[in-house]
């Protein structure tokens, strides 16, 4: 149990791990599959580590230290995991850093997706610290009216107590409306969230990438109009940025549809089938995955609604009736696995950088060796709250 004996041990693990993945995906079957990846680097001390994951399963395809975060650099290390893995990318999630883009468009030769999460603390960063600073001025200013009358009002003529009732009102008044400012902010950045669906939250139609771009340029003229309305400048463009991702935030809606599409052409459905896939099936699978998803209890809320409207819509549909409780099987596991593979944000990969921030504090540093140990922790030695 000496200090020298653990050490010895925690290095031949090291050693050992990588050989006992490279074992697990050699003997994984053959074949390609196409998936979804965000891609994100994280830096500790003069340490910069790539980061590439599956974001349906939460497999790390690639781990590594480098030097820079080029798109050379990138598409070495990332080419021949791919390869080893039989990955196909069908579409790539990260911040809009350029060699990404690239990295996304010229080397995996698919769609490069905006990160909703990103852009979204892009306006936050702009408009919430300042109606939060004015909320808590407006709550000062409350606070300090209502003080002075209650010290002073004995102590003062009739005239005074009614200008110091009419400040506290005064700036009763003033937080009332900063609060209703704030929460109609929050009501705007969420409704961004709830633009970027295949299916509109309030009904069950389906959406396109052309309704999701409209939308999402009204949720931009809502905040801007706020802004404006509040007099607070928008000094760093924040607005302006998020106009100009508004394409690649819609273009999850068209790249997953068009995923749908072909594989529903592959697999030579009939046209009846397909509509009743699209309009009942999949909008009551999708909502019921979300609604499990989130953490967000406001969130959740709206999700178990879509999804009782779309059960109610599946229900009113006769035609699953004709068809045999193996072929309804056979599209319950098929809609199953494309909900899962619609992708908004690279927020799993996030949640990885941040825990190998703690393993580096808490482990006064990392090695090549230990990262790479540690990543097959993560792909085979942890499990999901899903199982």
């Amino acid at each position: 149990v000496s200090a020298g004996a653990v050490l010895s041990q925690l290095q031949q693990m090291e050693e050992l791990l990588p050989t006992f993945q490279q074992q697990c995906e050699a003997s994984a079957p053959l074949g390609t599959r196409k998936a979804v990846l965000a891609a994100d680097e994280t830096f500790f001390s003069q340490m910069m580590i790539l980061v590439l994951m599956d974001l349906s399963s939460g497999y790390l395809v690639l781990e590594s230290v480098a030097d820079d975060r080029t798109f050379d650099t990138w598409f070495s290390a990332a080419e021949p995991r791919l390869a080893v893995l039989g990955i196909e990318v069908n579409h790539a999630i990260s911040d809009r850093a350029k060699a990404l883009i690239k990295l996304a468009i010229t080397g995996f030769e698919c769609a490069s997706g905006a990160d909703l999460f990103h852009e979204q603390y892009g306006i936050s960063k702009w408009l919430s610290s300042a109606l939060g600073r004015r909320k808590a001025k407006a709550q000062e200013q409350c606070e300090e009216a209502e003080n002075a009358l209650k010290t002073k009002s004995s102590k003062v003529s009739s005239k005074d107590v009614e200008v110091l009732q009419a400040q506290r009102i005064s700036a009763q008044e003033t937080l009332e409306n900063a609060d209703k400012v704030q929460q109609e902010y929050r009501q705007q950045l969420q409704a961004i969230g709830e633009e970027v669906h295949p299916f509109s939250p309030a009904q069950t139609a389906r959406t396109t990438a052309d309704s999701v771009a409209a939308g999402l340029e009204k949720c931009a003229q809502a905040i801007e109009s706020l802004a404006v309305r509040e007099g607070i400048t928008d000094k760093r463009s924040a607005i302006k940025k998020f106009r100009a991702q508004i394409p690649s935030l819609s273009n999850h809606i068209g790249v997953w549809w068009l995923w749908v599409e072909k594989i529903l052409l592959d697999l030579s459905a009939d046209p009846k089938t397909q509509h009743w896939l699209k309009d009942s099936l999949l909008p009551v699978l999708y909502w019921h995955h979300q609604m499990h998803k989130t953490q967000n209890r406001a969130h959740r809320i709206g999700y178990r609604d879509a999804w009782q409207r779309a059960v109610r819509h599946f229900e009113a549909d006769r035609f699953r009736l004709d068809l045999s409780t193996s072929q309804l099987e056979h599209w319950v596991q098929w809609g199953e696995w494309m909900v899962r593979q619609f992708h908004r944000s690279s927020s799993a990969v996030e949640g990885r950088n941040g825990r190998l921030s703690q393993m580096y504090h808490n482990g006064r540093g990392l090695t090549k060796k230990r990262l790479a140990a540690l990543t097959v922790v993560h792909n085979y030695g942890l499990k999901r709250a899903d199982g």
